[in-house]
């Protein structure tokens, strides 16, 4: 995936050390194995959600949350449920409602974490936004929450975000960069357009991540952004790496 971005091996192995340094550092499991807890805890979940259970979802995500580090609970557990919400909505009588019903119980889950982590600032801020016309905020508030866990400063702006108001947000709030994140892009030529009057006018690092990282990789190179693509441990890697080359220039 790095390489498709126009990374070179030089650029990638240091981000991948990373990534398996910190299982190292959480004890976890390769990526190439599945750890019988996990899988209990994907099973479990999923029997919670077919009966609409949002006791038992809290119960399990607050064993898992008092285990595992937050980013260990995103990567072994909430996405891989989102993974099998997004495999199976069409085959169950229930399959849409169970999905919904997920979401709104982790946007709550996830929005009451991250009000609390922005009760103790720390560290430089970053703007989280979504791209106009993207509704779907789980991929963004999860990757708040692992900029968090890492020191970030958090500013989240939310879904169907104008992006030339954001230049504002950055003015008053001293930024060190800004990510952006939306699924697919209806109007990409406005998009990308503004994309790169934020990057010029804003002269910090505009991250762009999900779906559209990877359908408009090219053209955001262009427009001056930087793809992270859809994996979220490696684009938080990148997102720390640019960040860090940036603040030494």
């Amino acid at each position: 995936e790095l390489l498709v971005q126009g990374f070179n091996l030089a650029d990638i192995a240091p981000l991948l050390d990373q990534v398996a340094e910190q299982a190292v550092a959480d004890d976890a499991p390769p990526r190439t194995m599945v750890d019988p807890a996990w899988r209990g805890y994907l099973a479990e979940t999923l029997r919670a959600l077919e009966d609409f259970s949002a006791e038992r979802l809290d119960n399990l995500y607050n064993q898992a949350c008092a285990l595992h580090p937050i980013d260990l609970v995103t990567e072994n557990l909430l996405l891989p449920v989102l993974k099998q919400l997004g495999m199976r909505w069409n085959q169950r009588e229930s399959g849409i409602a169970e999905e919904h019903f997920f979401s709104a119980w982790l946007r709550n889950k996830l929005g009451a974490r991250l009000h609390h982590s922005l009760s103790q600032p720390r560290g430089r801020a970053l703007i989280l936004a979504c791209l106009p016309r993207e509704h779907h905020e789980i991929g963004l508030l999860l990757c708040a929450l692992g900029l968090l866990q890492r020191g970030y400063r958090v500013i989240h702006l939310g879904a169907d975000m104008p992006i030339r108001q954001i230049i504002h947000v950055s003015c008053s709030s001293h930024a060190a960069g800004i990510v952006l994140a939306g699924r697919g892009v209806a109007d990409s030529a406005a998009i990308l357009a503004d994309i790169a009057w934020l990057a010029e006018a804003a002269r910090i690092p505009v991250f762009v991540g999900s779906h559209a990282a990877v359908s408009l990789r090219q053209d955001l190179g262009r427009s001056g952004a930087i793809p992270v693509g859809e994996n979220l441990a490696l684009g938080l890697n990148l997102i720390e790496s640019h960040l860090g080359s940036h603040a030494t220039r």
